[in-house]
């Protein structure tokens, strides 16, 4: 009976291990002049389900941390370039006073539905398509 329910434990933690989640994944940023001036990446669940189909996908290497917000935060270059091929937003503002230049760039990329699988040492980032 012991070995039945140490198999069914390690069956069920394999499964939660492996199962898929989703979240999602936003950025903005503004810059001032050239320099960025204030930057956030956030990352959430949803509030509720949401019907869609899967896309491209990303895998980063994890070999020792399973914490999903230090692996998203440690590889944010990566995700973020990943995702600011599917569409970015960007304003700008410039305004020029006596012959000096000033400029306020915002770039946001929209919220945007992902799948975060945990597969060996991987974290596979997958954008959902909304049907």
């Amino acid at each position: 009976m012991a070995i039945n329910f140490s198999f069914t434990l390690i069956i069920f933690f394999s499964a939660f291990l492996n199962a898929s989640e989703t979240y999602i994944l936003s950025y903005r940023a503004q810059i001032k002049d050239a320099i960025v001036i204030s930057e956030s990446f956030q990352f959430s669940k949803p509030m509720q389900k949401i019907e869609a189909k899967k896309a491209q996908k990303i895998s980063i290497y994890s070999e020792k941390e399973t914490n999903l917000n230090t692996i998203l935060q440690n590889n944010k270059d990566e995700i973020l370039e990943f995702l600011m091929k599917f569409g970015t937003h960007t304003r700008s503002f410039e305004k020029v006073i006596n012959l000096k230049s000033s400029s306020l760039t915002i770039l946001t990329i929209p919220p945007t539905y992902v799948t975060i699988d945990f597969n060996d040492n991987y974290a596979t980032i997958t954008r959902l398509i909304q049907e």
